[in-house]
């Protein structure tokens, strides 16, 4: 059996080991608590035989070889507290640290034991005790495994209590009263009698009331806050900020109640935007709407403060009529009240975390859910029983009421559908599952008779977007026509998709002239198509410590830059729609969740181009050019968002000149009529990216070799597996044999080929030589010879020690 010497803590059960002693130690080595009070006493020697009582009680505790230890539990010992280092703001969570010495702990079998003597029994029992008020050697408490005939004796004592002045003083007294007290030796045993223990019982109550007293006369002890047990106890205590100094007057007019004011006077939101005000009064007052605005001026609140109006206007009904209710039958299934749909995923979540942050402020709030693919459907399920506001993507959502009757046909008693970014949703060819959606709500049964019912719910239709022109959504690329449809084209287009309860929405357009932000600023990079790498990289550099967001036109582009540009020590984080649900949320929330002055990059697809509001993105950068101008205009507002500015750059190669153009006619057609150019064109110094250019080709080379491994894998495992299932022999060479060719695409596969039979030690000299690369300063144009030849400004060599260039370089030359 190995005995273990260790310091315990009660509060946190935290035991910090301070050595281990085999049996042999523990039989020879005397283990005794220090004792408490500051006023030690002097250990008489051993042969005075006329000293008191309290120096043969320390004499006796001195001889710590003639004391036998007993078996006592964990709340039985006398623990003391551990002060905290002054070092540690927060200790770590380790507030009320309570520790103990000369105890021994034995592990026999399964149980741990607690060996010691019995002065460090807890003195007392003073577990009811609010606070701990220090520790006595005069009363050992009892334990489970101490015969009736091996009960020590204890001695109450008679003496009045002590006026004290201080906490100091009570202390001492204390120590002296328990050190008087004991005057027998510990081994010693007796039979204590019946009255003995009432005496004793009886003492334990005088002591505490005694203690008690002498607390109420000390008055409450201050206590320092960076030890204090509840760490968020001064939260309750911080000032809040004050709603009233926040002119609200501007909400107030659009005839919201107070609640709902109140709300918004909690988010910071003095007043409303351009589109908030003038959609809100239309909405409240039953009206279908339209409403089209700039990216970034705040429409998921135009449409989401009406739908949390109503809904508190509909509760404070309920709970009026609530004692009626209860007479009544309440098993009908509840009917949500809005439905709003979206077309991405990351839209779905912001839109519902908006409406979240929104009621957070009431004291009654709605259930708010969102049904999105890639999470539990039977989940997703179980919370549409009981929704209030339903936000999801069309996919899952008609899936999911597809599947239960009960759903369905309480989804058609929704009174407020929403359709968020609706140009997209209602494209031609695109989410055929939002027209099974709109179909299935409007749908018409039909009675037993075979009489039709075409009674339709008065529901309101509230479409929102930045883009609603079709003629946007044409193709750049190929032949295509330039020319715009007009707004009462687009109208009619839209009164087709959809079921309006009016026959003449309103259309409310606050932005007429442009579709763009008013603080956006863009420009466009002239390079080649095999050199966007080498730029993409250079404009990173150029622009430190700034959050950027790179758009590609492919999953497999994304896919690749993000590898490239995380070998060329960048921050970089994916984001497509072949990822995985939560590892989307969590590349959306690493990258939203980046410091102010850090940089960071998310490469994504168009899945991130609509609806995505992350504050703080400083530029976009659109590896290829956009496939349609409407495209272009979502992708360059998440940036210049609430009043911001912000910069879009689109890297042209030659073949995207054409496409480019088309671009500049469509989005700015107002300009493009007066020949006034608003995308300009951004030099970057070719000086610079050549110095760049051996570590963009290494990274590249890295990044393709293990690329190609990964997909040369899981086509030689599916190869292998289709063989398998047929009964064929696999012959791996004379497969490569028979599908080589020299068509399209043969150049890439021998990239391809090449690239795989890179193998790992080549590989490793590959990310050592760039390692070397990027451990070095890139030299602009400084001489790195003959330094001390006096022809070498030293002070122009050692600016930017902390940067990625050595030299001066100049920025990006774009004014925010």
């Amino acid at each position: 059996m190995v005995n273990f010497g260790k310091q315990m803590s009660r509060s946190n059960i935290i035991p910090i080991p301070s050595k281990i002693l085999t049996q042999s130690d523990c039989e020879h080595t005397p283990h005794t608590m220090a004792p408490i009070s500051k006023n030690k006493r002097k250990t008489p020697e051993a042969g005075s035989s006329a000293a008191p009582s309290k120096r043969q009680k320390v004499a006796a505790k001195s001889s710590a070889s003639s004391k036998k230890k007993r078996v006592f539990s964990v709340n039985a010992l006398a623990w003391k507290k551990v002060d905290i280092p002054e070092m540690f703001d927060d200790a770590e969570g380790f507030y009320g640290l309570e520790a103990i010495e000369g105890v021994d702990v034995v592990k026999n079998g399964d149980q741990i034991e607690f060996h010691a003597v019995e002065d460090v029994i807890k003195a007392g029992d003073d577990e009811d005790e609010d606070e701990f008020e220090g520790f006595s050697d005069a009363e050992p408490s009892h334990t489970t495994d101490q015969k009736p005939s091996e009960k020590p004796l204890h001695k109450s004592s008679n003496k009045a209590s002590t006026t004290v002045n201080n906490l100091k003083e009570a202390t001492d007294i204390a120590a002296e009263l328990n050190l008087g007290e004991k005057t027998e030796e510990v081994g010693e045993k007796e039979v204590e009698p019946k009255a003995q223990k009432g005496q004793d019982a009886k003492s334990k109550k005088e002591k505490k009331k005694e203690k008690k007293e002498q607390k109420k006369m000390l008055g409450p002890v201050a206590e320092d806050p960076a030890l204090s047990s509840n760490v968020f106890s001064a939260l309750g205590d911080a000032p809040q900020p004050a709603e009233d100094d926040l002119d609200m007057s501007a909400w107030v007019a659009l005839d919201l109640s107070p609640d709902m004011v109140s709300a918004l006077a909690r988010l910071k939101f003095s007043k409303p935007s351009a589109i908030q005000a003038a959609a809100i009064p239309e909405i409240i007052a039953g009206h279908d709407v339209i409403g089209k605005a700039a990216t970034g001026s705040g429409k998921t609140l135009a449409f989401g403060i009406p739908i949390v109006e109503k809904w508190l206007e509909s509760n404070n009904t309920e709970q009026a009529q609530e004692p009626e209710q209860e007479q009544g039958d309440s098993s009908s299934d509840k009917v949500p009240l809005a439905l709003i749909i979206s077309p991405t995923r990351e839209l779905a979540h912001q839109i519902m975390n908006h409406i979240k942050e929104l009621c957070a402020g009431l004291q009654a709030q709605p259930y708010v859910c969102a049904v999105t693919g890639g999470l539990s459907v039977y989940k997703q399920q179980r919370q549409l029983a009981k929704a209030d506001i339903v936000v999801g993507t069309p996919g899952r959502l008609w899936e999911v009421l597809s599947s239960s009757n009960s759903l369905m046909a309480s989804f058609k008693q929704i009174q407020y559908l929403a359709v968020d970014e609706a140009d997209r949703l209602l494209s031609d060819g695109h989410f055929k599952e939002a027209e099974e959606i709109l179909k299935a709500l409007d749908r018409h049964t039909v009675d037993e008779d075979g009489e039709e019912e075409k009674k339709l719910s008065p529901r309101q239709t509230l479409v929102f977007s930045a883009t609603f022109n079709k003629g946007l959504q044409q193709k750049l690329a190929g032949k295509g026509k330039n020319n715009l449809l007009s707004d009462e084209e687009s109208m009619e287009y839209l009164l087709k998709r959809l079921n309006f309860r009016e026959e003449n929405p309103n259309f409310i357009d606050v932005n007429p002239v442009s579709q763009m932000a008013e603080g956006l600023k863009e420009g466009m990079v002239e390079c080649g198509a095999l050199e966007k790498d080498l730029y993409l990289y250079a404009l990173l550099l150029l622009s430190p410590n700034r959050r950027s967001l790179v758009f590609t036109n492919s999953i497999s582009t994304a896919r690749r830059l993000t590898p490239m540009l995380q070998n060329l020590k960048l921050n970089v984080l994916p984001l497509h729609s072949q990822m995985a649900q939560k590892a989307r949320l969590r590349s959306v929330e690493k990258f939203a969740a980046a410091k102010p002055g850090t940089s960071s990059i998310l490469i994504a697809t168009d899945v991130a181009a609509r609806g995505l509001d992350i504050p703080g993105i400083d530029q976009v950068i659109h590896y290829h050019v956009p496939r349609t101008a409407d495209m272009y205009v979502h992708r360059s507002g998440r940036t210049a968002r609430a009043q911001c500015s912000g910069l879009s750059i689109i890297l042209c190669a030659p073949e995207e000149v054409t496409p480019m153009r088309r671009l500049a006619a469509k989005v700015h057609h107002e300009q493009a009529v007066r020949k006034k150019y608003v995308i300009r064109t951004i030099d970057v110094d070719r000086r610079v990216a050549q110095r760049l250019k051996p570590r963009v080709e290494l990274a590249k080379r890295i990044t393709d070799a293990v690329l190609a491994k990964e997909k040369g894998g899981k086509d030689d495992d599916w190869v292998r597996k289709a063989a398998e299932d047929l009964g064929v022999e696999y012959d791996s060479e004379e497969l490569e044999k028979s599908g080589s060719w020299g068509g399209r695409g043969s150049q890439k596969k021998k990239k391809q080929k090449e690239a795989m039979q890179i193998g790992k030690a080549e590989l490793g000299a590959m990310r050592a030589q760039l390692r070397d690369l990027l451990s070095r300063r890139v030299n602009t144009g400084v001489s790195e010879r003959y330094i001390t030849d006096g022809r070498v400004d030293v002070d122009e060599l050692l600016k930017g020690v902390t940067g990625d260039f050595l030299g001066r370089v100049d920025a990006l030359d774009v004014d925010f």
